[in-house]
Protein backbone atom coordinates (compact mmCIF):
# COMPACT_ATOMS: atom_id res chain seq x y z
CA UNK A 1 0.00 0.00 0.00
CA UNK A 2 1.22 3.50 -0.70
CA UNK A 3 2.83 5.57 2.02
CA UNK A 4 -0.40 7.57 2.37
CA UNK A 5 -2.25 4.38 3.30
CA UNK A 6 -4.52 4.71 0.25
CA UNK A 7 -4.65 2.00 -2.37
CA UNK A 8 -3.92 3.14 -5.88
CA UNK A 9 -6.02 1.29 -8.45
CA UNK A 10 -5.71 1.24 -12.23
CA UNK A 11 -9.15 0.59 -13.73
CA UNK A 12 -9.07 -0.54 -17.38
CA UNK A 13 -12.47 -0.76 -19.10
CA UNK A 14 -13.70 0.54 -22.44
CA UNK A 15 -17.23 1.15 -21.12
CA UNK A 16 -17.18 4.79 -20.04
CA UNK A 17 -20.28 4.53 -17.86
CA UNK A 18 -18.91 1.46 -16.04
CA UNK A 19 -15.50 3.12 -15.65
CA UNK A 20 -17.13 6.26 -14.19
CA UNK A 21 -19.46 4.33 -11.88
CA UNK A 22 -16.94 1.83 -10.54
CA UNK A 23 -14.18 4.44 -10.38
CA UNK A 24 -16.46 6.78 -8.44
CA UNK A 25 -17.31 4.04 -5.95
CA UNK A 26 -13.62 3.16 -5.47
CA UNK A 27 -12.81 6.83 -4.85
CA UNK A 28 -15.68 7.11 -2.37
CA UNK A 29 -14.10 4.14 -0.58
CA UNK A 30 -10.87 6.15 -0.25
CA UNK A 31 -8.85 4.81 -3.16
CA UNK A 32 -6.91 6.71 -5.77
CA UNK A 33 -8.16 5.61 -9.21
CA UNK A 34 -6.47 5.89 -12.60
CA UNK A 35 -9.03 5.20 -15.33
CA UNK A 36 -8.00 3.81 -18.72
CA UNK A 37 -10.17 2.98 -21.75
CA UNK A 38 -7.56 0.94 -23.64
CA UNK A 39 -5.20 -1.85 -22.67
CA UNK A 40 -2.35 -0.35 -24.68
CA UNK A 41 -2.10 2.47 -22.14
CA UNK A 42 -1.49 0.28 -19.11
CA UNK A 43 2.32 -0.03 -19.20
CA UNK A 44 2.76 3.73 -19.08
CA UNK A 45 0.18 3.99 -16.28
CA UNK A 46 1.89 1.26 -14.25
CA UNK A 47 5.29 2.89 -14.61
CA UNK A 48 3.94 6.33 -13.72
CA UNK A 49 1.50 5.51 -10.91
CA UNK A 50 2.89 2.22 -9.53
CA UNK A 51 -0.52 0.97 -8.37
CA UNK A 52 -1.42 -1.54 -5.71
CA UNK A 53 -4.10 -3.18 -7.84
CA UNK A 54 -5.37 -3.44 -11.42
CA UNK A 55 -9.02 -4.00 -12.33
CA UNK A 56 -8.97 -5.25 -15.91
CA UNK A 57 -11.83 -5.88 -18.33
CA UNK A 58 -11.41 -8.81 -20.72
CA UNK A 59 -13.06 -7.24 -23.78
CA UNK A 60 -11.11 -4.16 -24.80
CA UNK A 61 -10.45 -2.54 -28.18
CA UNK A 62 -6.97 -3.28 -29.53
CA UNK A 63 -5.21 -5.56 -27.05
CA UNK A 64 -7.77 -7.61 -25.17
CA UNK A 65 -7.63 -7.95 -21.42
CA UNK A 66 -6.00 -11.38 -21.42
CA UNK A 67 -3.20 -10.13 -23.70
CA UNK A 68 -2.75 -7.16 -21.38
CA UNK A 69 -2.72 -9.51 -18.38
CA UNK A 70 0.05 -11.65 -19.88
CA UNK A 71 2.11 -8.57 -20.77
CA UNK A 72 1.76 -7.05 -17.30
CA UNK A 73 2.45 -10.39 -15.59
CA UNK A 74 5.84 -10.72 -17.31
CA UNK A 75 7.01 -7.37 -15.98
CA UNK A 76 5.11 -7.16 -12.67
CA UNK A 77 4.61 -10.76 -11.51
CA UNK A 78 3.30 -9.87 -8.04
CA UNK A 79 0.92 -7.04 -8.95
CA UNK A 80 -2.65 -8.04 -8.00
CA UNK A 81 -4.89 -8.07 -11.08
CA UNK A 82 -8.63 -8.66 -10.86
CA UNK A 83 -10.11 -9.60 -14.24
CA UNK A 84 -13.71 -8.63 -14.95
CA UNK A 85 -16.02 -9.41 -17.84
CA UNK A 86 -19.67 -9.35 -18.83
CA UNK A 87 -19.07 -11.94 -21.56
CA UNK A 88 -17.32 -14.69 -19.69
CA UNK A 89 -18.03 -18.00 -18.20
CA UNK A 90 -16.11 -20.85 -16.65
CA UNK A 91 -13.73 -21.10 -19.62
CA UNK A 92 -12.85 -17.40 -19.47
CA UNK A 93 -12.36 -17.57 -15.71
CA UNK A 94 -10.03 -20.56 -16.08
CA UNK A 95 -8.06 -18.88 -18.86
CA UNK A 96 -7.72 -15.68 -16.80
CA UNK A 97 -6.39 -17.70 -13.86
CA UNK A 98 -3.88 -19.50 -16.11
CA UNK A 99 -2.73 -16.11 -17.45
CA UNK A 100 -2.05 -14.94 -13.90
CA UNK A 101 -5.20 -13.20 -12.67
CA UNK A 102 -5.39 -12.79 -8.92
CA UNK A 103 -9.19 -13.00 -9.07
CA UNK A 104 -12.02 -13.09 -11.60
CA UNK A 105 -15.43 -11.41 -11.44
CA UNK A 106 -18.39 -11.71 -13.83
CA UNK A 107 -20.08 -8.36 -14.51
CA UNK A 108 -22.28 -7.16 -13.12
CA UNK A 109 -20.85 -8.16 -9.77
CA UNK A 110 -21.77 -7.21 -6.26
CA UNK A 111 -19.54 -4.51 -4.80
CA UNK A 112 -19.32 -6.67 -1.68
CA UNK A 113 -17.57 -9.36 -3.76
CA UNK A 114 -15.05 -6.83 -5.08
CA UNK A 115 -14.55 -5.48 -1.56
CA UNK A 116 -13.55 -8.96 -0.32
CA UNK A 117 -10.79 -9.15 -2.94
CA UNK A 118 -9.60 -5.60 -2.28
CA UNK A 119 -9.46 -6.21 1.48
CA UNK A 120 -7.37 -9.35 0.96
CA UNK A 121 -4.95 -7.38 -1.19
CA UNK A 122 -4.76 -4.52 1.34
CA UNK A 123 -4.16 -6.97 4.19
CA UNK A 124 -1.03 -8.28 2.52
CA UNK A 125 0.73 -5.21 3.88
CA UNK A 126 3.75 -4.23 1.81
CA UNK A 127 2.91 -2.92 -1.60
CA UNK A 128 3.64 -5.13 -4.59
CA UNK A 129 5.10 -2.00 -6.15
CA UNK A 130 7.99 -2.26 -3.67
CA UNK A 131 9.04 -5.53 -5.29
CA UNK A 132 9.39 -4.06 -8.76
Amino acid sequence: MSSSGRLTVVLVDDDGAWRASLGGWLEAEGMRVIRLARGEWIISALETHRPDLVLLDVHLPGLDGLEVLETVRRRWPTLPIIVMTAFGGPETAELAQRCGATAYLDKPFRLADLTVHIERIAERGASPRDAR
